[in-house]
């Protein structure tokens, strides 16, 4: 359910668009709440705690700075806030408490190494943390962030996959370009052109990596790419695609219906673009996107989330 501010905003912006109807009803049942950030000034550090992206995190003693299995450090990319935003954009999402996002190596743009850990213990026990010494940062030469605290302001959006968006791209493009395609958002919607992020973040973490690319195919194609893989020497990936793809296959479509209503469960926890002032670009000017099941949310598990980076 919308919070009165953004209902009203709905509201306002329904009436003024000439829109029929039904498409009203549409909108107004499918409109959600997203929280974006907005970059205030160059980090100061003056106060602990607060929202900021890149730079140094202040973590406290229980969190230390992650590593990668090469021992380089990751990323800092943001720590949230909960406590700052104007209100939860769902209910699962705690109201108060940090959220800390670190990235390792962006390459490929799925299923990216990276670590999201949350705390609500004493404000007092945080400190302004550097990277662990002795240590290089992964991909350093393109990670010369300039850190930004950060502000909050609630938006309206519509969910990414769907008709309506195509409808109103067709017939309202000025409505469309007002409730789609945000980023920089606490629990926002992703990037519609990058696929069906949500079942690759599914898939990834469930069991099931090896149909990344292969769910639409039939058994019959999977045995036949495994025969052609044979017939040009490359036999462990034929037997990659015999002995792991092909089982997973067999088994996501005899479950298919469970399968991708699970999938959905899976939403966009923090969205950054490539922010010029901070001096990031994710490849040609990209997003970095941090999913996360809604059920893990609700536990508090941070342990199985999925980055994906979105370029055209």
């Amino acid at each position: 359910m919308l919070q009165p501010p953004l209902r009203d905003e709905l509201t306002r912006i329904l009436e003024e668009h000439s829109l029929d109807e039904e498409l009203k009803k549409e909108i107004d049942q499918e409109a959600q709440a997203a929280i974006q950030f907005h970059l205030e000034h160059e980090e100061n550090y003056e106060r602990v705690g607060n929202s900021r992206i890149a730079g140094y995190p202040d973590l406290p003693p229980s969190i230390e700075w992650p590593c990668d299995s090469d021992g380089e450090y990751y990323t800092f990319i943001a720590q949230i806030n909960l406590g700052e935003m104007p209100f939860s954009p769902y209910e699962g999402l705690p109201h108060q408490g940090i959220l800390y996002f670190f990235l390792g190596l962006d390459e490929p743009a799925y299923d990216i190494d990276h670590k999201v850990f949350y705390y609500n213990g004493d404000s007092s026990a945080l400190k302004k943390t550097l990277p662990p010494t002795g240590k290089v940062e992964v991909c350093a030469e393109n990670r010369g962030f300039t850190s930004y605290a950060i502000s909050f302001q609630p938006i309206l959006t519509l969910p990414s996959e769907g008709e309506l968006g195509d409808i109103l791209l067709d017939e309202h493009e000025e409505l469309y370009e007002l409730l789609y395609e945000h980023s920089d958002t606490v629990w926002g919607q992703h990037q519609s052109f990058a696929g069906n992020t949500r079942r690759d973040a599914y898939l990834c973490q469930n069991g099931l990596k090896g149909l990344l690319f292969n769910s639409h195919k039939s058994e019959d194609q999977m045995l036949k790419e495994a025969e052609q893989a044979t017939h040009r020497g490359s036999t462990e990936y034929a037997e990659h695609l015999r002995s792991e793809v092909l089982p997973q296959l067999q088994e996501y479509q005899a479950n298919r219906e469970k399968h991708d209503l699970a999938s959905e469960n899976w939403h966009v926890l923090l969205s950054v673009s490539s922010l010029d002032e901070v001096g990031m670009c994710w490849w040609d000017a990209g997003y970095l996107e941090f999913f996360i099941d809604q059920r893990d949310l609700q536990n508090l598990d941070f342990t199985r989330t999925y980055v994906n980076l979105a370029t055209s």
